[in-house]
């Protein structure tokens, strides 16, 4: 199996081929985007050339599209998502997508309690709490927008944070202890995260697969702002 893992609601955009092998291992060509304001422009061209190098095509497309949902840049993620529907539709191709967080819980170190930060501006810290079992990883908290302060009081036990708003979280003495290097997944990560679940039987309706935000943009916060009103 072959996955194409599309990442641009980060602050470094990029894309991935992933070629699992029976032993565990993969098989992974990556490229970073650099022109990361013309998004929208550099996207298709690279992943046309890394499906060109691959030998990959409309004939022969990659098995799996995995897509990072956020939350993250709002027009990043719009531009990612189209472009997954878009080849996957265009091929015939299933689509996951995967959330930020879900992807930095599995790049964080060794820890039963996983804390996923994100820097949600206006104060506040996107944040979600997962906890490492012997059955899996389940999340013990959904993810939400809080106040860092008040977060790090709530959290109450040791945890690992990561993300890239880790250290705006973080307190050593209470044992949340920041892993630095772990700020934001790329493509090769979402890609294999949605490879692990895509063979665990996980599937998703891509019509139905909607990016997540920080914050609700000023067109629709209007609309939500009239729909009470109504209501």
């Amino acid at each position: 199996m072959i996955v194409l893992g599309i990442e641009t609601a980060g602050p470094h955009g990029s894309v991935a081929l992933l070629e699992p092998d029976a032993r565990g291992g993969a098989r992974v060509v990556q490229t970073v985007l650099t022109a990361t304001r013309q998004l929208g422009a550099e996207l298709a061209p690279t992943i046309q050339r890394m499906l060109r190098a691959a030998g990959l095509g409309p004939r022969r497309p990659p098995d799996l599209v995995a897509v990072d949902t956020g939350p993250g840049s709002y027009t990043g993620l719009r531009i990612g998502l189209a472009a997954a529907k878009g080849l996957a539709f265009a091929w015939g191709r299933p689509l996951l997508g995967v959330p930020c967080v879900d992807a930095l819980e599995a790049l964080a170190p060794p820890g039963e309690r996983v804390v996923c930060a994100l820097d949600a501006s206006r104060g506040q810290v996107y944040a979600a709490t997962f906890l490492r079992t012997p059955e899996g990883v389940v999340r013990e908290q959904a993810a939400g927008l809080h106040d860092p302060a008040i977060l790090r009081q709530a959290l109450a036990r040791p945890a690992v944070v990561v993300g890239d708003a880790a250290a705006q979280v973080s307190d050593e003495a209470a044992g949340l202890v920041a892993a630095p290097d772990v700020r934001w997944p790329t493509a090769e990560q979402v890609a294999a995260l949605a490879y692990a679940r895509f063979a665990r039987g996980e599937r998703q309706d891509a019509l139905r697969l909607c990016p997540i935000y920080f914050h609700l943009n000023e067109a629709e916060e209007q609309r939500r702002k009239r729909g009470m009103r109504v209501g």
